[in-house]
């Protein structure tokens, strides 16, 4: 019997993607910039009670190379939904990168000057809307969460609480507008479905451990172990951690490769 592509895709339903709409209509306050520079100047300090590190951890979160690492036993164990995710990723990058060029938007630290915001890590003035960490964790959060039965969402929504812990770090640490939060997450929700809605195209046998689509994408987590194990990624302190999401991700490639080379 020969294997026939799923329908594309069954998780997502046509009011599905009325959601970036409404969650744009809903934010226009905040990327129209109605409420700057207070709003980010009340976030910002405000926000500060909580300690950095805990912003820098969310920060992080917000990042290709943690997220692919947070989900690596998923390259086994539900290879749908990380494929989902990467399906998801390049037009994340294209419209991340589109919107910054179009908007060419300063930081708040542009704007306001050092002695006005509170910042954690290092200083950035340039390309503001949108958030890019916050683009990458709504996009995440979004292509997990409808890539599940419908019957199994509702207790992942705390997906979504994470990805909006995300955006108000970018705030926390002095590196982004309110705006360019509610943008960014805009723009996650439409690639996130989008990328579940592509990932229904792949047929299940390319979706196997031993198929080379799947071992192509354990590759990529090679590069994503380096990265890990190598940059700071903007926070210093963050370091630790990402030397244990290094092993743990060493450690989830290593059982994929073994489930790779069984037959199936």
């Amino acid at each position: 019997m020969t294997s026939r592509p799923r329908s594309a895709s069954p998780r997502i339903a046509a009011w599905h993607w009325a959601l970036p709409l409404i969650a744009g209509a809903v934010t226009a306050p905040l990327w129209l910039g109605w409420f700057e520079p207070s709003l980010f100047l009340f976030l910002n300090r405000q926000l500060m009670v909580v300690p950095g590190i805990v912003w820098a951890l969310f920060s992080l979160l917000g990042t290709g190379w943690t997220l692919y690492a947070l989900s690596s036993s998923l390259l086994w164990r539900s290879p749908h939904i990380i494929a989902a995710s990467l399906c998801a990723a390049p037009l994340a990058a294209m419209l991340t990168r589109i919107g910054k060029i179009l908007a060419n938007h300063p930081r708040p630290l542009e704007v306001l000057g050092s002695q006005s915001v509170h910042v954690i890590g290092p200083p950035l003035f340039m390309e503001s809307m949108p958030s890019g960490h916050t683009v990458t964790a709504f996009t995440a959060a979004t292509s997990i969460y409808f890539s599940l039965p419908p019957q199994h969402r509702l207790r992942f929504l705390w997906l979504f609480v994470l990805a909006s812990g995300v955006g108000l770090s970018r705030i926390a640490v002095g590196a982004h507008w309110p705006g360019d939060v509610a943008a960014g997450a805009v723009l996650g929700i439409f690639c996130g479905l989008s990328g579940v809605w592509l990932c229904g195209f792949i047929k299940e046998q390319h979706l196997q451990p031993q198929s080379w689509l799947m071992r192509g994408v354990a590759v990529f987590g090679v590069y994503c172990l380096y990265v890990l194990a190598t940059d700071d990624m903007g926070f210093a302190i963050n370091k630790p951690f990402q030397y244990v999401l290094a092993v743990f991700l060493g450690g989830c490639l290593l059982v994929f490769i073994r489930r790779s080379l069984q037959h199936r």
